[in-house]
């Protein structure tokens, strides 16, 4: 019996040798937040009740604690060059953002708006222009605080704003933003439109600005240039006082503005806090008559300029064998042809037309006019010749045939054809023009007829297809001159007055009374 319990004694010391041998290497774990062993987990007490072989063998002094590590432990959270056995595991590092400014460049107006410059991630911060005997009289600091602070520009001129602030981390920053502060003006404070002149709108340029800089620096809720942002930024305003007189808007860094009425009013806004104010006058010169259509051997007339105040009037005449005007404007009418009768006033020319025809032409107008302004006219060929019907030749010749001009006709009861009134014209020479005129050329005058091709070969003399009588010049103030003729329209089954176009259509002019 002693020898078996010996040998069961030495066969479990061996047991517990080759135990110890195979066991895992223990890891330390520093104890964090204040553990202790007690929250320590153990095998169960089942698979070992040794105590002791879980002691803490290491004879050291600090407060780490050590644990086993079993085959099912998570080694995922082990470091790859594994722990610390004299410290444990090593902290994580912080990082702490580092204190920045919402902007480094900026530009400011002198006298407008300030702006509230921000920094972040800061705990303390302080704030120093350059050189105070500049600096302080181009712009002033005020609220410092470790998030912002207000700067208020006073002057053109340009300085640094130097930020020292700490971080979280204790640690110091210097940081800097450049400031640029311009002295904006607009280059006008009175500005004159003349509605007479062919251009009736004035730009004013805004000086003293950067036009690609960005104002209020690149965050401050836009990043445009600064003749962009005077459209979009609500930083920047504009006003009329009478819009009917005049109106103004910013474009491509300047003030746009269009005169619309003779008056004055005023042009009021503010460009980032700086206020502008620009007087605008619009001058509008009108003559009391822009055409005159008359005969020879009629009264004078009297030409008058509106709104020319003290100015003084020059009056001249362009071909005065056909009208010449006095000092005074009055005109006297001395022949067959159109004229111009020009006001020149402060620089600027106004111009009547007038057109001087003969009687029996004028009279001739006279009846086409009238046929025109009957509700119950219309169109035909077929019966051309009857009471209220109308093709474009027998207008013309109707109107002319009871004065007496019958364009060679010898059938007074049929009109001939547009085309032979046409050949009469040139083979009496009553020819104006063969080819079209322009309206401002003042080569027509009332009665003329106009002869047209738009059918082409047609087999007629000079494929003239259409004819119609010169009723006079005309004035708009928004179109200009034209004339007006009248005609016997098939479309329109109508004779109606229409606007003179000078076309390629145009084959002849003709003018059947010269006297």
């Amino acid at each position: 019996m002693m020898k078996r319990g010996k040998v069961r004694t030495e066969c479990s010391l061996l047991l517990m040798m080759m135990l110890i041998f195979c066991m895992k290497p223990v890891y330390p774990v520093h104890a964090a937040a204040q553990s202790t062993a007690d929250s320590i987990s153990y095998p169960d007490a089942e698979s070992s009740n040794d105590m002791d072989s879980y002691a803490d063998t290491d004879n050291s002094t600090d407060n780490s604690t050590y644990y086993p590590v079993t085959d099912d432990t998570d080694y995922s959270s082990l470091p790859e060059d594994g722990p610390d056995m004299d410290n444990g595991w090593e902290e994580p590092p912080v990082f702490y953002d580092m204190p920045v400014l919402d902007t480094q460049t900026l530009h400011l107006a002198a006298g407008g708006d300030s702006y509230e410059l921000h920094l972040q991630n800061a705990v303390s911060a302080s704030y120093q222009l350059g050189s105070p005997a500049v600096s302080m009289s181009v712009a002033s600091l005020s609220d410092e605080t470790a998030q912002s602070v207000t700067i208020t520009p006073i002057a053109a001129g340009s300085t640094v704003l130097t930020v020292t602030a700490v971080g979280a981390d204790q640690s110091q920053h210097v940081l800097t933003c450049d400031i640029t502060v311009s002295q904006l003006e607009v280059s006008d404070k009175l500005v004159e439109i003349y509605l007479n002149d062919t251009q009736t709108a004035k730009d004013v340029r805004i000086e003293g600005a950067d036009l690609d800089a960005v104002y209020y620096g690149s965050s401050g809720g836009w990043n445009d240039s600064f003749k962009d942002a005077l459209t979009y930024s609500s930083q920047c305003s504009i006003d009329t006082g009478n819009e009917e007189v005049a109106d103004a808007y910013f474009s491509d860094g300047n003030i746009h503005i269009n005169g619309y009425a003779k008056g004055i009013t005023n042009v009021r806004g503010t460009i980032f806090g700086v206020p502008f104010s620009i007087k605008v006058k619009v001058y509008h010169y009108t003559l009391n008559k822009y055409a005159v259509n008359t005969y020879k051997g009629s009264a004078k007339k009297i030409l008058k300029v509106k709104g020319a105040g003290n100015h003084k009037v020059t009056w001249s005449a362009g071909n005065p064998n056909v009208a010449s005007v006095s000092s005074n404007g009055t005109v006297t009418i001395n022949g067959i042809g159109a004229t111009k009768i020009t006001a020149k006033v402060n620089g600027r020319r106004l111009i009547c037309i007038v057109a001087v025809s003969s009687k029996t032409a004028c009279r001739a107008v006279k009846n086409a006019r009238a046929v025109s302004q009957k509700k119950d006219v219309q169109y035909s060929q077929a019966y051309r010749m009857s009471q209220n019907y109308y093709d474009c030749s027998s207008l013309v010749y109707r109107c002319y045939a009871v004065l007496g001009i019958r364009f060679g006709n010898t059938n007074p009861h049929w009109a001939p054809t547009a085309a032979e009134e046409g050949r009469w014209c040139t083979n009496t020479k009553h020819v104006v023009s063969t080819q079209p005129v322009d309206i401002l050329s003042c080569k027509l005058v009332p009665g003329d007829t106009i002869y047209y091709s738009f059918n082409g070969n047609n087999g007629r003399y000079l494929n003239i297809d259409h004819t119609a009588i010169f009723a006079g010049y005309a004035y708009d103030e928004s179109a200009g001159y034209y004339g007006t003729v009248i005609e016997a329209s098939s479309s329109r089954n109508a004779v109606v007055e229409r606007m003179y176009y000078p076309g390629n259509t145009t084959k002849l002019i003709g003018r059947p009374s010269k006297k």
